[in-house]
Order: C-alpha cells, then structure tokens, then sequence
C-alpha cells in the first residue's frame, strides 16, 4: 500500500488530511512538526511526503531543503499542503526545493487525491526533480508573508479591541491556571473593579471562587465546553446585581487546553422586570380573587336575607301543620269521619313535607353565605372519607372505580362534622354524576408541610371536564349544567360555604375532556376535643317564665302555644328593646329568655347585652334562621349560648329549652 507522510502541526489539519487520504486508499503516518518528520522519513522512507508550510520550529521551506540535503530522504516526493500562501507565491521557490506540487488546504478531497496520484505517476515517470537551494528567495517569500501576517493579526487585534471595548458584556481572558490576562472595560463597569485588581486571581475574588470551574485548564480537551454560572455580587455603588458568568475553554493548534474565555453578564434587569411581571400576575390574580370574594360575599347577604324571612315563615306553616294533625287528634267522631280525617292529615302531611324540603333549600343558601350555625369539634376527616365511599353511587351506564389513598398520621381537623360529611358527599357525587359512562374516581388525603398546619383532600375524576367559563361560576348558588328541574345548582356552593366557614379553601382544576380535581384545604389546629353537651333536664314546670323576643308576629304566635300548652309563663315582646322593657317592669323571676337574633330596632345579640345589666343570671337561648350578629370573621358563634336553628319542631324548642334551664340549675 502507498504511504503517506502527513506533516503539520495543527491536529485538526492531520486529521481531515488522514480521512481524505485513507478514503484513497492509502496509508498514512503523522507528523506535529518538521524534526519528527525528518525522522519519520528518514526511517520509513514514505512514498510521497505531504506538508504543511508554516509551522513551529522549522518550516515546510526548511523542512523541504533538508529532506533533499539527506540522501536517504532526497528522492521523496514532496506536495506543499497550504492555507497560508497562494499558488503564484509559492510556486517559482516550491520549484527550486524539488517540491512536485502545492495544493490549497480549500481543495476538495477530489483535487487532493488527484494531486498525490498525479505526484507519484510523475516520479515514477521522471524520478526526483533535485534543485539547488535558494535560500535567498525563501526569506524574501517568507518575510512579504510574515507582514501580511503581521498585518492581518495587527487588524484582527485592532477590531477585537473595538469590539471588546464597546460590548456591555464583561469579557476575562484567563491562561490554563486561571490567571486573568485580560479584562475589558465592561468586565470593570458591571464588577465596580478597575482592571488592575481583577487581573490574575483578582476576578475569583471579586465574583467568587466557587467560578474557579469554570477554568477548563485542566479538564480533558475531548469534553470541556461551555459551563454557566449564576452569581449575585455587592455593588460598590450600593446595588445587589445579579451576573451569570460563562466560562469557555480556548483550545490551542494540538487541541490542548491553553486558556479560557469568561464572559460576564449583568442580567439585573432583566430579573427584576421579571419578578415585577410576576407580581403583577400576582396582584392580577389577587386582585381577581377579592373580586370573586366580593361577588360571593354579596350573594351571601343576598342568600342570608332570603334565609332569615323565608324560615320564619316555613317555622309557621310547619308549626300550624302540627297544631291541625294535633286538632284532628283531639277530634270526635261526631264532628269528622274517619275518611275525613285521613284525608285531611294526608294533605298535611304533604304540606308538612314541602315546608321540609324548603327548610333544607335554606339552610343550603345559609351554608353557602357561611351563616349556619355549626357545632365545631376535632373531626377524623379519614372517618368521614371512609363513610362517603361505602355510598358512592353507581351510573347507570357504567362502573366507577373507586380509589382510595388516606394518609396515616392525618391531623385532625376542626369543624362540624355533619357538615363536613355534606361537603364531601356534595363533590362526590357531582364527580360520579361527571362520568356517566363510568370512570375513575380519587379520594386522597395527605398533611400538607409549611407554616400553617393544613390538611389537603383531593377528589379527581376523569369525567366530561368543564371549560374555562364553566369553572369560573361552579361555586356560585343556582348555577348549574344540570337539565331544568333537575337540581337547584347548590352542591358545589354549598361545599364553598362549608369549607369556606371552617376555615380552609376549596380551589377546583378542570379541563374539558380531562375531568376534574377538587382541592379541599382545611386548618388542622392544635385544640383538644369539645366537651360534650349537657343531658337534658327535667321537664319545665308551671313556675317558669320564660321572655320571648320574635319580630314575625305568626312565629310569636306559634311559640306561645308550644310554651303554654307545655306548662311555661310566657312574657311576649316584638323587638329587643320592648323586651329589654319587659325585663325591666316585670316583678317577678325570668327564669330564661328566647330570642331571636335579627331583629329590628335591636337585635338578639344587642339584647344579650342590655340584659346582663337588667338580670344577670337569665340564662338566653338564640333561636335564629340567620344568626350572623352572633358571628366572628370565620363565621364561628362567639358567645357560649345555645342557638336554635329556624324551623324547628315543638320538641326541639322544648328541648333546647330545658337543656338552657338544666344548664342555669346546675
């Protein structure tokens, strides 16, 4: 096989030679520089010799006139291989060295190869061309070469000076050990340095040594690149910057490492422009949420308004149904037949259950506006889980699978727990009713870690979604997607109001065609269990007097027969102030006082007030449809009196009654 001597000192040069030249068929050997070259030919003695002509040491001119000088190398064919010099430059001195042929470094592979076939056709044709050396003309060529070297350097220099200077990035020039050699003005704006200070280890002090590897110096050459950095630096002019730093290894002619490139820039601005864009979206988002409390807010006094009058008026339609199943009782069988009386307790009973249903549709609006009244206590929320998921319903046109994942260490969490049931069964089945062809449903609790004690619930199903407008009025009462007359639209809004009134947050995620996730935050604070409610007493006796504030006159009415036919003195009065009057004439004991909360002129709590003043130790039971004066901010009743929700039957007012006096006794 025909052999090939490459000769050039620049690695990147001998390998693109080699892969041109082992496509060709022939064998190559390498050479850095013209004495190991010399060598090399000495001893292999190469079919053709192909170099470089500028290099370190001894150049391909000199390299040329001493292979012809030694006898066992003068016969070789030499090619010049160039990128430096053209062909009018070089060929009248390639010709007096006995040089075949010069071929430009830009060649194609094609015209490369053609130049070594046409060289080794020639020898063996003509055998070695020996010219006596002109060593004169050399150095006439090489010097006219060297200023135009000189020259374009003294311009590459020039134009990196101008552009270096004139970047706003800081550009540190550094050798293998990371000494700073150079440093340009930006370098010295953005640092507050002068340039003195920042050459050699003076920019690691200024910027930090943990930047010490970015230095590439002694990395394998095979893999260094380019490394980032982010730093913060003290300002001498007092500002906090914030710089990131590359750092890029400067490769010399053999590929070694010889230095790096470190670029500073300052990208204070552009963070700071980006955290205000941030807390702008912030403030947007904030600003959006307040808007979406205050539509919620209105909505809830809206609701609570309709909920106070509406229950006293089913408080009177559910008492008077009692008071005509009680007549019908006390009824002869001279004055009604017995179809007579079944038809009519029939049609109580029909009134009865509608005044019910319209019960429950206003403590829901009350719950949504967060004005029940609740009972909290320390509440398992594993447990409630656990009872929802035994009653998960099932679609008609398909299965859901339930899944379950509770955490064992759950904290406990404070609320009611009847109304915590609520609002879970409320997202649950709104999740069911969104896979009617079957699904996917995920229950799963987990202790959320931060300076607030939380305690997450997410409820996921992979349903039909909701789209972006959807998503925006879910929580709102009587908004649903639900066919007319199929649902009043309260589910959602009545788990808002629950979560909302024990403290936590309900946030929903959807996506039409992805299902839906609900997020249930509660707080989980650290109290202990609420003591248990006082047993009933005994029953009121004929000796008892009782004061009843109540502004809706039918409802007065109703609780003055309940009290009466139960054995109670009853004192009647319209407002809190005439009661607060009647507290103040009457003579004899008040042994309770029932009151409701909203009240014109003065209301149950304002009359709590006035009597601790008038008579100490009457005990008060708040009897309300609408209890908010009696709430804090969190919607928690604040004082330790017994509330009675609107409507109630005559055994719950009898109830709570004697459970108020039972209390007092004792």
């Amino acid at each position: 096989m025909t052999t090939v001597l490459v000769v050039d000192d620049r690695a990147t040069n001998r390998e693109v030679a080699r892969e041109v030249l082992s496509e060709g068929g022939y064998d190559v050997v390498e050479a850095s520089d013209g004495r190991q070259a010399l060598e090399l030919a000495r001893s292999l003695h190469p079919d053709v010799v192909l170099t470089d002509m500028l290099m370190p040491g001894i150049d391909g001119f000199q390299f040329a006139q001493e292979m012809r000088a030694i006898p066992e190398t003068s016969d070789i064919p030499l090619i010049f291989y160039t990128a430096n010099y053209s062909q009018d430059e070089v060929r009248p001195l390639a010709e007096t060295l006995g040089v075949a042929r010069v071929v430009e470094k830009a060649a194609t592979p094609d015209e490369l190869l053609d130049a070594i076939a046409a060289t080794l056709r020639d020898f063996h044709a003509t055998g070695p061309r020996l010219h006596a050396p002109q060593t004169a003309q050399h150095i006439d060529v090489l010097n006219a070469k060297l200023l135009e070297k000189t020259d374009a350097l003294d311009e590459s220099e020039a134009r990196f000076a101008a552009m270096a200077d004139a970047s706003p990035v800081g550009i540190i020039i550094t050798d293998p050990a990371g000494h700073a050699t150079y440093v340009n003005p930006g370098a010295r704006e953005i640092t507050g340095w002068p340039g003195d200070r920042l050459l050699g280890q003076g920019w690691l002090t200024c910027l930090g040594t943990g930047l010490r590897t970015l230095v590439t110096g002694d990395s394998d050459p095979a893999t260094a690149g380019e490394q980032r950095r982010d730093c913060h630096l003290a300002h001498p002019d007092g500002r906090y910057r914030r710089l990131t730093v590359l750092g890029r290894p400067i490769l010399g002619g053999d590929g070694t490492v010889t230095g790096s490139v470190i670029t500073v820039d300052d990208v204070t601005a552009v963070i700071e422009a980006e955290e205000r864009r941030r807390i702008d979206e912030l403030d947007r988002a904030g600003e959006a949420r307040r808007q979406a409390t205050a539509r919620f807010d209105s909505l809830a006094r809206l609701a609570g308004g309709v909920a106070h009058d509406f229950n006293n008026l089913l408080n009177i339609i559910l008492s008077f149904t009692d008071f005509i199943d009680e007549s019908l009782d006390d009824a002869t069988g001279a004055v009604l037949t017995q179809d007579c009386s079944d038809a009519m307790r029939h049609d109580v009973d029909r009134i009865r259950h509608a005044g019910r249903r319209a019960a429950e549709f206003t403590h829901q609006l009350l719950t949504f506006g967060g004005k029940e009244v609740i009972k909290p206590v320390l509440v398992d929320l594993n447990a409630i889980v656990r009872e929802i998921v035994d009653l998960v319903p099932t679609p008609v046109a398909g299965t859901v699978t339930v899944t379950v994942d509770l955490a064992t260490d759950l904290q406990a969490v404070k609320g009611d727990v009847a109304q915590l049931r609520q609002a879970l069964s409320n997202l649950v089945i709104n999740a069911v009713e969104a896979m009617a062809t079957g699904g996917t449903l995920e229950i799963a609790t987990t202790n959320v870690a931060g300076t607030e004690r939380l305690v997450h619930l997410r409820v996921t199903d992979n349903g039909t979604g909701m789209s972006p407008a959807t998503l925006d009025q879910a929580m709102e009462p009587f908004f649903t997607t639900k066919p007319k007359g199929t649902g009043p639209g309260l589910g959602l809004a009545t788990s808002y109001g629950i979560v909302r009134q024990s403290g936590g947050r309900l946030v929903l995620e959807s996506e039409p065609g992805r299902g839906t996730t609900a997020h249930l935050y509660l707080p989980a604070p650290r109290l202990a269990a609420s003591p248990p409610a006082p047993a009933a007493g005994a029953p009121g006796t004929t000796d008892r007097t009782v004061l009843v504030a109540e502004d809706e006159a039918g409802l007065r009415e109703v609780i003055f027969r309940i009290l009466r036919k139960d054995g109670f003195h009853v004192l009647m009065a319209a407002d809190g102030q005439e009661a607060a009057a009647l507290a103040q004439q009457y003579d004899g004991p008040i042994h309770a006082v029932l009151s409701d909360v909203v009240m014109p002129v003065m209301n149950g709590r304002e009359l709590a007030v006035a009597l601790s003043s008038l008579r100490p130790d009457v005990p008060i039971l708040f009897m309300s449809g609408y209890a908010e004066p009696l709430m804090n901010e969190q919607g928690l009743i604040e004082t330790d009196a017994v509330v009675l929700n609107k409507p109630f039957t005559r055994d719950e007012l009898l109830a709570a009654l004697r459970q108020t006096l039972t209390a007092v006794a004792s």
